[in-house]
């Protein structure tokens, strides 16, 4: 990562705050009226505004106190604790490995994929952080500036347009703060002092134009170190499962250290006529030994991601008369972040060559005489090239957002907002460790000049700087020649998004119980994400296999509508009875129009108890890598169903099969068609490719749950709600693999059918070598189902000591969020699978924290549970219970003045150790030894700050 002088950029960003926000707080005169104090307010969920904070549907929240007493820099950690949370495809912890996004931060809710999860700021679409999908980067949201983020399950798209297929995330920020509050901590591991977290956060704001305007400003620095896996002992070495070479369940937690890579620094040598293989040490040619000569990838590696991130968000709102408000959001966020892994292994095969020559001057005399003793005039080598740095990529991503509109009343019972806003995402990404092939086989075609000096033998080669490179041996590498070869690589990512709207809501008219209350609105968006990667990627002339760039756009236009009426009010046994609908309208110019449509009710039989549900029809639109990604190349084997075919091979495959012209004139032409060996070898082809033909997923949901919420007088005050939903999604988009698309296309009777169109065949040959298989692609489709069950628990409790206990002060909160997980099921092809149970699919899950607060003293204990789970239950040999996992975490705060607090929180206290789950068993992250999208932890940890507000 670029070294700079981060605290002096701190320390100028605190002062010039600190200014501005003198200037903010200058004296101003009262204001004499402004705007009617509106007592509703909207929930996420609805639309309409409500005279309490009673959600439609089930709604768990965080306020910002809440945020605070976890200690955490990123909301996104905060939200992954929870147990409608499943495992992020992004996070600090397992994007090491990722060729982009690393250090990237997402939310995904119940498992269903971060695409499938609605992220909103306001009420409003956020731009994504990951080009090509809707996937928010949750390192661009000011935590400090966050008054609450709510969180519903469930489909929610008649409310909120495409992606709402599993929930919504609302957070919404502080929009009228006067003052200023400096806030600053530090934090590491307590046992390896590593993980280093700081941040600095001044957040300022204050009224205006007397009391008519109010602006807030938050200025935010945060950086984290991160952890390398050589720090600690379990991870130091590369090791491997045990059970992968006895087949003994019971040794699959038991770790075979170490079990280095076999693609050494030293180089690993064969010929092509026997198996014998050798190293160079020293220049002495030696027997091949794993043990002496093999490579510790774990000594470069990462666990989680350095980031560091610069916020300046602002939130400004203006009184144009007691009427009409004028509001405007803008937020930048720049971050860094440093991926890093072992250096590049590769192997002859991979420059496309057969081997060295033997008459290469580096080869070693007793390797030359081996080669030449079986007849062999090409030396075969496997090589890890540490002489050219590791392999990562230092990102720079900056994104900008900035929302304008109007809001007003009408009338009493009538208000409208009108918004337009303009964001966009640049990604830029600079790449190391990376060979360019083509000019490390010219570096390997070397020669003598017959003056004794070692040359590049191609002419033009020598023109353009080829430098001869020896690879015989550790560190034999020259820098010039490792300079040559080296292929430094440029990604730059981008995404754009564009969105304008129109809401009204307020009362209809009168009913019998109550007024019908409606919200309507207008909404267009527009989406642009390109990828575009470096010229060598671009042609497959890095180590890395061909990737072409990803570029496109949709735009979408929708009208919606919400309606609730109340039936019955004050009647017996219904203190209320309301239903609600909802519709929402959606013109895509990629796929046409979606409908999605919502159905609900509410009963309140008496005071204390609320029972509710919903039924949900909601889509998802396909993103723009599903319609238009190219792809990335492929070179592995794929089996052909024509193999053997012959005149009179019966059955629907061989039918098929004769039916394409040219593997019908190969059989009539040779009497089958029967491939030869390099025809059966590795097929290329693209995996991922874009189908502009997608069509929506619909997903339907429906939950059912009470609500009890009861003062018990000295006792405490109660809130209990169960709720039980089911989830199904339909038409999933998803990609299908190169053989899936080969095999179901000629055992199909409706052939050609849709996956043949992912196979490419030879044409143009002799009819002795026609009809092979050239291509072979993959890409997304609508196909299978995915369906999931559960209940969810909230439970609150909250009491003032002294009215229980005379003698005792200060007040408890208990807090406690459960999970119940009663179905999974992933249907694809007809082939169904369950996987409730699985690493990252516990059956249960609960997270509950117990606060005390007495004056100036806050004191919260937090525990979160994830239950028993099995790596791969399918897997006979890695069916075996990791156990659970059950972690401690402690927040303590005391104001020391009074407008300056200094708190405490030590994260796993008691220093729990993530289950075991070994490299080479199904869910191990690369890199640990257990699943760090589930289990990440670095040990115990503390962090310790202050706020101050003046």
């Amino acid at each position: 990562m670029v070294k700079r002088t981060k605290l002096a950029t701190a320390i100028k960003l605190a002062a010039l705050s600190a200014g501005a926000a003198m200037f903010l707080a200058a004296p101003a005169s009262a204001q004499e009226a402004g705007l009617d104090t509106i007592e509703e307010v909207m929930v996420t969920g609805s639309r309409i505004m409500r005279a309490n904070l009673e959600a439609p549907t089930a709604v768990t929240t965080l306020d910002s106190a809440a945020i605070e007493f976890t200690g955490q820099l990123n909301t996104a950690d905060i939200l992954r604790s929870l147990p409608a949370a499943g495992v992020s495809g992004l996070s600090s912890t397992n994007s090491n490995f990722f060729t982009s996004g690393g250090g990237i931060n997402t939310v995904d809710l119940r498992n269903l994929g971060e695409d499938r999860t609605l992220v909103l700021v306001n009420g409003r679409r956020y731009i994504s952080g990951v080009a090509g999908t809707s996937a928010v980067d949750w390192n661009t949201i000011p935590t400090e500036l966050i008054e609450r983020v709510e969180v519903i399950t469930g489909g929610a798209s008649a409310i909120y347009g495409s992606d709402a297929l599993a929930g919504v995330v609302n957070v919404t920020l502080k929009d009228d703060f006067e003052g200023v509050e400096v806030s600053m901590s530090h934090g590491e591991t307590m046992e390896y002092g590593d993980d280093k977290t700081d941040r600095l956060n001044i957040l300022m704001g204050s009224n205006f134009a007397d009391d008519k305007g109010n602006a807030v400003v938050s200025l935010t620095w945060s950086e984290e170190g991160g952890v390398l896996a050589k720090d600690r002992p379990n991870t130091a070495q590369d090791d491997i499962a045990e059970c992968l070479f006895t087949g003994d369940i019971n040794d699959c937690q038991t770790s075979r250290t170490p079990f280095f890579s076999s693609y050494s620094e030293w180089g690993r040598f064969s010929t092509p006529s026997t198996p014998s293989q050798y190293t160079v040490d020293n220049g002495q040619v030696l027997p091949w030994n794993a043990a002496t000569y093999g490579f510790n990838r774990q000594a470069f590696r990462r666990h989680s991601v350095p980031t560091e991130r610069y916020l300046i968000s602002s939130n400004i709102s203006y009184e144009i008369n007691d009427k009409l408000e004028a509001f405007m959001e803008t937020t930048f966020a720049r971050t860094e972040t440093q991926t890093d892994i072992e250096p590049f292994p590769h192997s002859a095969g991979d420059l496309f060559i057969d081997g060295i020559s033997i008459d290469n001057p580096f080869v070693p005399q007793d390797l030359r005489n081996i080669a030449i003793a079986n007849g062999d005039d090409v030396i075969q080598y496997v090589r890890r090239t540490t002489e050219l740095d590791n392999r990562g990529s230092f990102a720079e991503r900056q994104t900008f957002r900035g929302v304008f509109g109007l809001r007003g009343e009408i009338n009493d019972n009538w208000n409208w907002d009108a918004f337009y806003g303009q964001a966009q995402m640049q990604d830029s990404q600079r790449g190391t460790g990376q060979l360019n092939i083509s000019n490390f086989r010219q570096a390997l075609n070397a020669g003598d000049d017959g003056s004794g000096n070692i040359v590049c033998l191609d002419a033009a080669a020598v023109e353009e700087g080829c430098v001869p490179i020896n690879i015989f041996g550790y560190g034999t590498i020259s820098p010039g020649a490792a300079k040559y070869v080296t292929a430094p690589s440029i990604r730059d990512q981008r995404t754009r998004q564009t969105i304008a709207g129109a809401n009204i809501t307020g009362d209809l008219f009168e009913l019998p119980a109550g007024a019908l209350a409606m919200a309507a609105g207008l909404e267009y968006r527009s989406e642009y994400a390109a990828d575009f990667p470096d010229a060598l990627t671009r042609s497959g002339q890095n180590g890395g296999n061909k990737e072409e760039p990803t570029e496109g756009s949709y735009s979408v236009r929708e009208a919606y509508m919400e309606l609730d009426a109340p039936l019955l009010t004050d009647a017996p046994f219904a203190k209320s009875l309301s239903v609600g609908v909802a519709f929402r309208l959606s013109d895509y110019d990629t796929i046409g129009n979606t409908e999605a449509y919502t159905a609900r009710a509410a009963w309140q039989p008496v005071d204390s108890l609320r029972i509710r549900g919903q039924f949900a029809r909601a889509v998802r639109a396909p993103n723009i890598s599903e319609l238009f990604s190219p792809g990335g190349e492929n070179f592995a084997a794929v089996a052909d169903p024509c193999n053997g075919v012959t005149a009179t091979t019966a059955g629907t495959i061989a039918d098929n099969c004769r039916s394409v012209p040219s593997i019908a004139a190969r059989i009539a032409s040779e009497g089958s068609f029967t491939l030869t060996q390099p025809e059966i070898q590795g097929t290329g082809g693209f995996t991922g490719k874009g189908n502009e033909n997608l069509t929506t997923e619909t997903a339907d949901s429906i939950t059912f749950g009470a609500v009890f919420d009861h003062d018990f007088g000295n006792i405490g005050s109660m809130t209990l709600s169960v709720d039980w939903y089911q989830i199904e999604i339909e038409d999933l988009i998803d990609t299908v693999s190169r053989q899936t698309s080969v095999d179901f296309c000629y055992n199909q009777t409706n052939f050609p059918n849709n996956f043949c169109n992912f196979v490419e065949r030879d044409t143009a040959g002799p009819s002795f070598q026609t009809g092979e298989i050239t291509a072979v692609n993959s890409g997304y489709i609508n196909e299978g189902s995915l369906e999931t069950s559960g209940v969810d628990v909230q439970f609150q409790w909250g009491m003032l000591l002294s009215d229980v206990i005379d003698s005792a002060a200060g007040g408890l909160d208990i807090d406690v969020k459960y999970g119940f997980l009663n179905e999974y099921t992933l249907t694809k092809f007809g082939d169904a699978d369950e996987s409730v149970g699985d690493v990252g699919q516990s059956e249960h899950k609960w997270l509950a924290t117990a606060t005390y607060t007495l004056d100036k003293f806050a004191f919260q204990w937090e525990t979160t549970y994830i239950g028993d789970a099995v790596p791969n239950q399918d897997n006979a040999l890695f069916n075996f219970d990791v156990g659970s996992f059950v972690t401690h975490d402690i927040y303590m705060s005391y104001n020391v003045l009074d407008n300056t607090k200094v708190f405490l929180s030590i994260d796993n206290l008691t220093d729990e150790e993530s289950p075991v789950i070994l490299s080479g068993v199904t869910g191990n992250t690369t890199g640990w030894d257990t699943n760090a999208a589930v289990y990440g932890t670095y040990g115990r940890g503390y962090a310790l700050g202050f706020k101050s507000t003046f």
